[in-house]
């Protein structure tokens, strides 16, 4: 599938106003409607087979969760990483079974598949401490830790939550692409990428391992939104991805993201928009995502 970036205006990189996506002629749309129970049902998460195990043993009895065993090396040696396109996460360990590093691992995923949550299961912090910073630039979404009990309780749960509201993959594709000179490339899409969790700041902080004015400091100097606007536009294109997949009525696509009600979610994409209309250039590329 290719994606097109189009404006309504002149063929001009100053006029991102008109920004849109559009399908191409010849293709078939990017997500097709299905039914609700086919969003909820969907509990496949992908583990290399360094960690399958491990994460099959750590997930709760009786989890909705089914854990998927696969050669993310192999399938990466065969430049058949795009087959994941369409997985929703995918589990790995700081080291591959053939000697491969996580950091490079994520690194090439990330060229072909930006939208999918890609995390790392350790067997202890000392294992991840000093590769975590080149975690963070390569697309890490989140590092667990097992000789860490509240890693293990967040493991099932930020698993659950990730399954339950699917990226937007087109949106994410295109931001990916325009922020693909950025130096804060892997800050600004870790936002919208996780925008549908609340506890964000939380996870954020841990991952690029700073506090949350050096990260606004960071988006600031690019002449970025900061972090948390960030977070509320990737939250604001998770409700939009529940909606194009079929997610009905209105409200349960607010209960899962967290808003208050439906009426709430409406009132804060509209008060976003409007914010973010207001902020300068790069940040009408965001805007022009809103519906």
């Amino acid at each position: 599938m290719t994606l097109l970036l189009d404006t309504t205006g002149p063929s001009n990189e100053e006029e991102v106003s008109g920004l849109r996506l559009h399908t191409p002629p010849d293709a078939s749309p990017i997500i097709p409607a299905v039914a609700a129970p086919a969003v909820a049902q969907r509990r496949e998460v992908l583990a290399d087979v360094g960690c399958a195990k491990v994460l099959s043993e750590y997930l709760s009895e009786g989890s909705p969760i089914r854990v998927v065993s696969i050669d993310v090396a192999r399938l990466l040696s065969t430049a058949s990483g795009s087959s994941l396109a369409k997985s929703t996460a995918i589990v790995m360990s700081p080291i591959l079974t053939d000697g491969v590093s996580a950091v490079d691992a994520i690194e090439k995923l990330r060229g072909v598949i930006p939208h999918v949550g890609l995390y790392v299961l350790a067997q202890g912090t000392a294992e991840v401490a000093r590769i975590l910073p080149k975690l963070a630039v390569a697309g890490v979404d989140e590092v667990f830790c097992l000789d860490s009990r509240a890693d293990i309780d967040a493991l099932q749960e930020t698993l659950k939550a990730r399954l339950a509201a699917p990226a937007p993959e087109t949106e994410i594709r295109l931001l990916w692409k325009w922020f693909r000179e950025s130096p804060e490339r892997s800050l600004v899409m870790h936002c919208v990428r996780n925008g549908f969790r609340l506890d964000v700041w939380t996870i954020r902080s841990k991952v690029f391992n700073a506090c949350r004015k050096t990260l606004q400091n960071r988006v600031s100097l690019m002449g970025l939104p900061s972090p948390g606007i960030l977070s509320r536009c990737g939250r604001v294109l998770h409700a939009q991805e529940l909606e194009r997949r079929g997610v009905k009525p209105t409200a349960l696509v607010a209960k899962m993201l967290g808003f208050p009600s439906a009426g709430a979610m409406q009132r804060a994409r509209r008060r976003l928009r409007k914010a973010l209309m207001s902020r300068g250039r790069q940040a009408l590329v965001f805007a022009s995502l809103l519906k």
